[in-house]
């Protein structure tokens, strides 16, 4: 769910929910407020009972008033409604023209009368003097007029009630109103901070803590964001651009280690037919080489520590322009048995003399053909043979090369009986640069870029490359050249 969504409708849900919060705490905050005070008005009585008493008291003075006015001037009558009084701590106050009493077990004397009539003046510049309260020997002292128009001389009741409590707990109400305010508002902000809180947040926290560990170089760490909104997002694409990152920069270091190495084999490699080429000069330009047999090897050496360097600078100059896709390849349609003949005789040529066992086994059919650059697959199988003669330990050293077919490619496999090599080392010899145990081959010639090349030439054809071998007995080099290919 979108921020912008779950926004509004927190919007909408926290003004419904605090319509209906006010109107349900109006209701019991009014009812409370009800209760409250009317229990330090009807002290130790029951709620039911102090009703039906204050019922009772305006009932009997309307009734008088219709039935019996004359009753209204009776002190009994006033006695009787002071005693009903009594359970609110109050009593019955007459004013009859000019003349105050009082009446009821509890009722106050003259200097209360004064008290009240100086109330009643103060109070009536204000309001109508219906209800007064009068502080009275520390008590609060509530006083309700009800009046008798019909009645001559101007009669006024005043029921007096002790109201001292509801000024203490008018002071505790307040503390409980803020309290009930505070609670509320907890309740329409607390979803709001938690969603800000969970959804934009934290995740901005993520992404300033992770902008500052890539400044500072670090990028060997990930973040992580189940939230399904923009900031998650953001988020997720962000450790993406990081993770993306740290790759491209551990290629750039391995890529960089490579060169470096690249540098350190080139260099070892040119050096040494440089240095025999150097001697083998040297001995020719002060005399060694006396007879013309002598001067014919020391010219043979030369040329061939010359082929050597050609065919390193060779791989170096073709291997790059591979890995750029610079390399041009042109694809044609080769017939399979007739550029097996012919690699067969090439490879030959130059080992045989070498005292290298050549054998070759052609299964693919007299009509096979293949779409491929005749030249480049050719240079792949040169340089795989040319791998296994190099590192050969065998006396009787002994090549294979056999053409066939498998499903829908055709597979070129090349078989010799060198050392062998250990599984996890197979992995890894296709790799540039790689020359396997480097205390055992540190005295052999070449770049360790042959099998390089061979798979990315491979590769550009659609095909694949992998080895088997057994240390010690044998190890077979294999490529596949797709069946039907689509170039355009």
């Amino acid at each position: 769910m979108s921020i912008r969504l779950k926004l509004i409708l927190t919007y909408v849900i926290g003004i419904l929910l605090t319509a209906v919060i006010v109107t349900v705490t109006g209701i019991g905050i009014i009812t409370g407020i009800i209760s409250y005070f009317a229990s330090s008005i009807v002290k130790e009585q029951t709620p039911e009972n102090a009703f039906h008493r204050g019922i009772d008291l305006f009932v009997d003075l309307r009734y008088a008033e219709r039935y019996t006015p004359e009753e209204l001037t009776s002190p009994a009558f006033a006695d009787k409604l002071g005693d009903q009084l009594k359970p609110f701590g109050g009593f019955v106050v007459v004013r009859q023209g000019e003349r105050w009493e009082s009446y009821g077990d509890l009722r106050e004397e003259e200097a209360f009368l004064v008290k009240l009539q100086q109330d009643i003046a103060t109070s009536g510049e204000h309001a109508d003097g219906v209800f007064v309260v009068s502080k009275w020997e520390g008590r609060d002292l509530l006083s309700v007029r009800y009046d008798f128009p019909e009645v001559p001389e101007s009669l006024s009741y005043y029921l007096i009630a002790d109201v001292t409590e509801t000024g203490t707990k008018g002071n505790r109400f307040q503390t409980f109103v803020i309290l009930g305010i505070a609670v509320l508002l907890g309740i329409i902000l607390l979803p709001l901070i938690w969603i800000t809180t969970k959804d934009i947040v934290r995740p901005l926290r993520q992404l300033e803590q992770g902008s500052r560990r890539i400044a500072e170089g670090d990028l060997n760490f990930s973040l992580h964001s189940k939230v399904r909104n923009e900031v998650g997002s953001v988020v997720r694409s962000y450790e993406k651009m990081r993770s993306e990152l740290q790759r491209a920069i551990g290629a750039q270091l391995t890529l960089e280690e490579s060169r470096k190495q690249l540098i350190s084999n080139i260099s070892h490699d040119l050096k040494t037919p440089l240095t025999s080429i150097k001697g083998y000069v040297e001995g020719i330009r002060e005399g060694i080489a006396n007879d013309p047999e002598k001067l014919k090897k020391y010219m043979d050496v030369i040329h061939s520590k010359t082929l050597d360097m050609d065919r390193m600078i060779d791989d170096l100059f073709l291997f790059s322009k591979l890995d750029l896709k610079q390399e041009r390849f042109h694809f044609e349609t080769v017939p399979l048995e007739e550029f097996y003949r012919q690699t067969m005789q090439e490879l030959c040529m130059e080992y045989e003399s070498a005292g290298v066992r050549l054998t070759g086994e052609y299964e693919a059919g007299d009509d096979a053909v293949a779409v491929m650059d005749a030249q480049k697959i050719k240079r792949v199988i040169l340089n795989i043979v040319g791998n296994s003669v190099k590192f050969m330990d065998k006396e009787d050293p002994y090549v294979h090369v056999h053409f066939g077919r498998q499903t829908e490619e055709w597979v070129i496999a090349v078989t010799d009986n060198g050392p062998g090599m250990a599984p996890g080392e197979l992995d890894r010899i296709f790799e540039r640069f790689y020359r396997g145990d480097m205390n055992r081959n540190q005295n052999v010639a070449g770049s360790g870029l042959g099998l390089a090349i061979a798979k990315q030439i491979v590769a550009h054809h659609g095909g694949s490359i992998y080895a088997r071998s057994e240390p010690g007995r044998f190890m077979t080099v294999l490529f596949t050249i797709p069946i039907t290919q689509d170039r355009t």
